[in-house]
């Protein structure tokens, strides 16, 4: 019985090392294919282990499940991340390229006016615009520049060939020597086109809008030049707000569009050195449209330049010689090719007829005028009829566009011409009539109920306004005569007042038509005129009522969606 126990035990021990052993023998026994093997019987499973599996090998168990979702997850996590970053692309590609934004301002100091984004459609030469200044710090000298800078970026983003970069002067020196000799200064800005050579500086005084203060300056009867100086030193101190009042941007950055892209300047010089009036509207408003504005001194010259299209007598108050006429009278007839042009306004204040009154008479003047068929009476045009005068005051009144060439658009729109202390400009050969081959154009009107009172009884508040002379009287004409064989056409363009272009109401004609006036006898496209924006508090308001809805969305109705929308999520992943 022991011996048979003692086997029992042996084979016993056996069968519980088993497994063991077989598994260090596993690799032996293809080496040692003639030994004997010993078979081991599987040990029996607890009823848990049966149940529930062997823990060991169940942690080693590939799920396909598990990794099914967590693949997907980390799919949908990636895809969701690469989307977000292509939108973000995209909308800074759209908000570059598009206006995206919203102006809300009441003047709309963010918006291009219609007159920029025509002109942007045409423009086909490229034009850098050059900010001296990085884009923050440019921005960060208040809503002024903020306005400046949006204004600039949406003209970029009208056209391709418009493009704005930002420099700051001290890190880019190789650009600022291009403009030694010229003042380049912080917040400054550069229009230049490589095509042309041709580049204008723009500063803050140029492309900000002062005009209350400029006013003002003229009130205490600082000149033109005077007034410039000071609007840019308090433009550019700590003064600014009290003195910006606009925006002239687009005005300004067109103006130097026109001139940096003309292929072909049409220059224009205004006479010096006979007592002549401040010519700085004019002037301006020229420069503004892209003609080469200079002055001349006839007395410093021998002849006047042949290439000079213009030559501009702006009140003159002093007579000239004969030397000098003949200067004048040689440019316009040009060695016989015609082809060049006076521009004469008429001073309020002196006389064109000696008379024992005044023996200081512009008759040398007079008399040149005169070989043009025109004469400058020596009188002030004055109004009856209260529907033509400006503000009740008879010597400052409507008048009248002729439908010329020279007029444009400005004819028959619903804008007015004013003018005041005019002088009638006298046809000397009568109307439609011609002489030497030259003909004439009346190009400005009064309406009725003009009459002329003299020079010699402005001050006489007696004066018989039964017993002066009555009618339509003549503000502008036209004297030309055609070259024969070249039809190069010379001009002199007479006005009666030089008060003319200094009027710039916003509903008033007046430098439209001096502006298609030069455009026409130039042979340029229209000239821009764009209106300052005026900064004013930006406004967004609303109702009661709008307020309590948007109130009532943002508080309640929001976060309700969102708290609805967080538990449904919850509850679907709970019962999955």
């Amino acid at each position: 019985m022991s011996e048979i126990n003692e086997e029992k035990n042996t084979e016993l021990e056996n069968s519980e090392n088993a497994t063991p052993a077989a598994e260090e023998t596993s690799g032996k026994e293809a080496s040692a294919p003639g030994k004997a093997e010993k078979k081991s019987a599987k040990p029996e499973k607890k009823p848990a282990e049966i149940r529930n599996g062997n823990p060991a090998a169940r942690g080693h168990k590939f799920n396909k499940r598990n990794f099914k979702h967590g693949t997907l997850a980390v799919v949908f996590t990636v895809l969701f991340l690469a989307a977000v970053v292509v939108l973000n692309v995209i909308v800074n590609i759209v908000s570059d390229r598009f206006d995206t934004t919203a102006d809300l301002s009441d003047s709309g100091i963010y918006t291009l006016d219609e007159e920029t984004t025509g002109y942007l459609d045409k423009l086909t030469m490229d034009v850098t615009v050059s900010v001296m200044n990085s884009e923050t710090d440019f921005e960060g000298g208040g809503t002024y520049y903020k306005s400046v800078n949006e204004l600039l970026k949406k003209m970029a983003m009208q056209n391709e060939h418009f493009k704005v970069q930002y420099l700051q002067i001290d890190q880019n020196p190789d650009f600022t020597s291009r403009f030694n000799g010229e003042t380049l200064s912080t917040n400054y800005i550069v229009v230049e086109s490589a095509e042309t050579g041709r580049h204008r500086i723009l500063t803050p005084g140029s492309y900000f809008s002062c005009n209350a203060f400029r006013s003002q300056l003229s009130q205490y009867g600082y000149p033109e030049t005077y007034i410039d100086q000071y609007v840019e030193q308090y433009v550019n101190s700590s003064y600014a707000s009290r003195v910006i009042d606009g925006s002239n941007i687009e005005q300004a950055a067109i103006s130097a569009m026109l001139y940096v892209t003309n292929t072909d300047p049409v220059r224009v010089a205004f006479t010096e050195g006979f007592g002549e009036g401040d010519a700085g509207t004019l002037s301006s408003l020229l420069s503004k449209n892209g003609y080469d504005v200079e002055t001349i001194n006839l007395q410093s010259v021998s002849e006047i330049d042949s290439d000079i299209d213009y030559i501009v007598m702006y009140a003159p108050t002093m007579d000239y010689d004969n030397d000098n006429l003949d200067k004048l009278a040689k440019f316009l007839d040009n060695d016989g090719a015609f082809g060049k042009n006076l521009v004469f306004f008429s001073s309020s204040q002196v006389y064109y007829t000696k008379t024992d009154e005044d023996s200081t008479a512009l008759v040398n003047l007079s008399a040149f005028l005169a070989e043009w068929g025109i004469q400058i009476g020596d009188s002030i045009i004055m109004q009856t009829n209260s529907n033509y005068t400006y503000g009740n005051m008879p010597f400052a009144h409507v008048l009248d566009i002729q439908d010329t060439d020279f007029a444009g658009n400005v004819y028959g729109n619903s804008l007015f011409t004013y003018d005041a202390y005019v002088r009638p400009v006298i046809q000397i050969w009568g109307e439609d009539k011609s002489k030497s081959s030259i003909e004439q154009k009346v190009l400005i009107k009064t309406y009725d109920g003009a009459y002329l009172q003299p020079l010699s009884e402005l001050s006489n508040s007696s004066f018989d306004v039964n017993s002066a002379e009555s009618g339509v009287f003549n503000d502008a004409i036209c004297a030309y005569k055609i070259h024969s064989t070249s039809q190069e056409v010379s001009r002199v363009v007479a006005f009666g007042s030089e008060m003319f272009p200094t009027v710039s109401y916003s509903n008033s004609n007046n430098q439209n038509f001096l502006v298609n006036t030069f455009n026409y006898i130039s042979g340029k496209t229209d000239g821009v005129t764009i209106t300052s924006k005026t900064f004013e508090t930006v406004g967004f308001d609303m109702n009661q009522g709008s307020a309590n809805v948007l109130a009532i969305i943002l508080c309640i109705v929001i976060p309700i969606l969102v708290i609805v929308l967080g538990i449904v999520i919850w509850v679907r992943r709970r019962h999955r």
